[in-house]
């Protein structure tokens, strides 16, 4: 399998070819709204969903719920439900 760079630092991250351009850990953790708040991204239950909540004060974010749209270092990004669980980060198209 080739080798993957997270889009944002250039960071080796582990292949996979669902996601061939996921951000790594180290980035996805650094995800904020438009407004600049930071962010926790997570599973609604063991079978998925997508939720985001405001890191600072553990209120829900709606918008990023409802849209996906996070920014990682000024980039705008699609944030997701994994597959196998979890999230993914990725650039926006």
């Amino acid at each position: 399998m080739a080798i993957q760079l997270c889009p944002i630092c250039g960071t080796e991250v582990r292949p996979n070819p669902r996601y061939p351009d996921h951000l790594c850990q180290d980035c996805a953790a650094r995800a904020v709204d438009a407004d600049g708040r930071p962010l926790n991204l997570f599973n609604v239950s063991a079978t998925g969903g997508f939720a985001a909540i405001y890191a600072d004060d553990e209120t829900p974010a709606e918008a990023v719920t409802r849209d996906h749209i996070v920014f990682v270092d000024g980039v705008r990004c699609v944030a997701d439900e994994a597959r196998f669980g979890g999230t993914v980060i990725r650039p926006s198209r």
